[in-house]
């Protein structure tokens, strides 16, 4: 085991320890499994040629908020769907090219979105 610190925007902060209260889990069990969680979705982004092929699942308030970010990245984006959902916005983009452009693209939705999730299908 080692250990360091990290420094958490306040809000995060205080859902880590919701999430800790409510387990049972401490607070670096919480955080360990949710860099896991990233770092497998992320490991082969950084192979030099990787191709992904996955999708971005983005929750907005508005369509605006993402579909920026889409259309600067339409070589990248095979297909995307918007649907409104109690109130909100769910964007699911296919999302096929160079692991690093996809990783930006993830991280530039991720910006945007109050919820954002890359998942690989390869």
């Amino acid at each position: 085991m080692r250990r360091f610190g990290v420094s958490l925007p306040c809000e995060l902060a205080e859902a880590v320890d919701r999430i800790s209260q409510e387990t049972g889990a401490t607070r670096s069990e919480v955080i360990a499994a949710a860099l896991w969680e990233y770092l497998e979705t992320q490991k082969d982004h950084k192979k030099p040629g990787h191709q992904c092929l996955g999708v971005v699942v983005a929750v907005t308030d508005t369509f605006s908020d993402v579909g920026d970010a889409i259309e600067v990245n339409k070589t990248h984006v095979v297909a995307y769907t918007h649907v409104h959902v109690e109130g909100r916005c769910l964007t699911i983009a296919v999302v096929r090219g160079d692991g690093s452009k996809i990783e930006r693209f993830a991280l530039e939705v991720a910006k945007r979105a109050r919820l954002a999730r890359y998942i690989p299908l390869l």
